[in-house]
């Protein structure tokens, strides 16, 4: 098996085409809750995958989780990482994207460029593993206003406008009322800027 990343939670490895995530383990908790916390939330990833690309999503295909490794197998997407090449109009995508993410009731955790791979113009989001269930404005406007702090430190010079059409794109696809999500993004934004001057 080829090591492809090594993460604060897992390892990614790539065996014959396959992509492997395996939880590793963490020396300084107990050896049982360890056990118990890498299982749990190895298996909720790979659910919310399963969910998400029989809900037709653009994900990575799971293909098995093996409990007793705590690892996950699936597909790999050949492409190129929206960190290392990005445009407005993959901006545009991505709040489509999102959007629908959201109407199934999926939370990313960890939404930046470099967790969306484009392949034949298709957007695929990839890395759940802080991904949560919430039907709750404030946990959608936490995945708005991460994907928005990426575009400002990774691709400032599109920022202004890479984000307006996100934002755009997303409110035209979104089926709950946009307006409590926006008042949820204001308030994470302004705690921000509060925590920042002090």
């Amino acid at each position: 098996m080829k090591v492809l990343a090594f993460g604060s939670e897992a390892v990614i490895y790539e065996k014959n085409g396959i992509i492997i995530k395996r939880r590793v383990k963490k020396s300084y908790r107990i050896r049982e809750i360890d056990e118990k916390l890498r299982k749990n939330r190895s298996k909720a990833e790979f659910n919310i995958m399963r969910f998400l690309y029989e809900s037709g999503l653009n994900v990575p295909r799971p293909l098995k989780y093996l409990e007793e490794r705590k690892e996950i197998w699936m597909e790999k997407i050949e492409g190129i990482r929206l960190a290392e090449e990005f445009s407005v109009n993959d901006a545009k995508e991505t709040g489509r994207t999102v959007a629908k993410m959201h109407n199934l009731g999926i939370v990313h955790g960890d939404l930046t460029t470099a967790n969306i791979i484009k392949r034949d113009k298709k957007l695929y989001i990839i890395d759940f593993g802080l991904s949560y269930h919430s039907s709750k404005d404030e946990d959608f406007a936490s995945d708005i206003f991460l994907f928005k702090n990426a575009l400002k430190s990774k691709h400032n010079d599109l920022y202004k406008e890479a984000y307006y059409s996100f934002l755009h794109a997303y409110k035209s696809k979104i089926r709950k009322e946009f307006k409590g999500i926006d008042t949820h993004l204001k308030d994470i934004e302004e705690r921000r800027r509060y925590n920042e001057s002090y």
